[in-house]
């Protein structure tokens, strides 16, 4: 069986004495798409900045192609091939949508997405490369954030609540563009609260509840009550 991309071992994030994450053991492979579940404040996201270095203080073990970045800044793992599209987009909104791209393309690693490849997973953004970003849609917004983590030429994508406050039409695109990324051999882990979307893509998922994992395996394989009870803790 080969290596998995990304393997996490007994992992615990804090902040100052709060313990946001316990003994968390995970796994990705390439060209897999890993979806992390819970509720708010299950600790989803302290997990996606705990892999790009923006934890306040961790232990346990980070392992990325058998490298341990467990201390490595975000440039860092950028550089090494981990792209996060983080949480309320963090977009620069007075800088054109492509000048927001080409900062994914300078801080990441050389490959095989340019802008032709970002323009053709989102035609619009092509049509409003010369405009603002503030003035986009919440929806042009997200396809720009997620575009410029694209051009990091990532070989592991981190997806932290991409549909959050989107209309369903938005989400449905963005979530068929997903598979086709992982097309690319690109592993691919989304965190989201939506249970039914995250899951109708993911080849498997782990659920977390007050910062543990108490659930994991294939969508296929467990049904949506099992699910729902570990989601909510019943």
């Amino acid at each position: 069986m080969a290596e998995p991309m990304l393997r996490i071992q007994d992992l615990s994030v804090f902040y100052g004495p709060f313990r946001a994450l316990e003994g968390i053991d995970l796994e990705v492979g390439a060209g897999e798409i890993v979806s992390i579940i819970g509720a708010n404040g299950a600790g989803k996201s302290s997990l996606m900045k705990a892999i790009v270095g923006q934890a306040d203080r961790i232990e346990g073990a980070i392992r990325f192609e058998g490298d341990d970045i467990t201390a490595r800044s975000t440039a860092e793992t950028t550089r090494a091939g981990i792209a996060l599209v983080p949480e309320g987009r963090r977009l620069f909104p007075s800088l054109t949508v492509e000048e927001n791209l080409m900062i994914g393309r300078e801080v990441g690693r050389e490959g095989e997405i340019g802008f032709d490849q970002v323009y053709g997973y989102f035609p619009i953004l092509r049509e409003r490369r010369g405009q603002m970003v503030r003035s986009l849609s919440g929806g042009q917004q997200q396809m720009v954030a997620l575009g410029r983590a694209l051009l990091a030429n990532p070989k592991l994508l981190l997806c932290d609540e991409i549909s959050l406050g989107l209309a369903p039409v938005i989400i449905n695109g963005l979530y068929e563009i997903i598979p086709e990324i992982r097309d690319r051999g690109i592993g691919i882990v989304i965190v989201e609260q939506d249970i039914t979307r995250s899951l109708a893509v993911a080849d498997r998922f782990y659920c977390l509840l007050e910062g543990k994992v108490n659930l994991s395996g294939r969508p296929a394989e467990t049904s949506r009550d099992e699910v729902a009870r570990h989601y909510f803790g019943m």
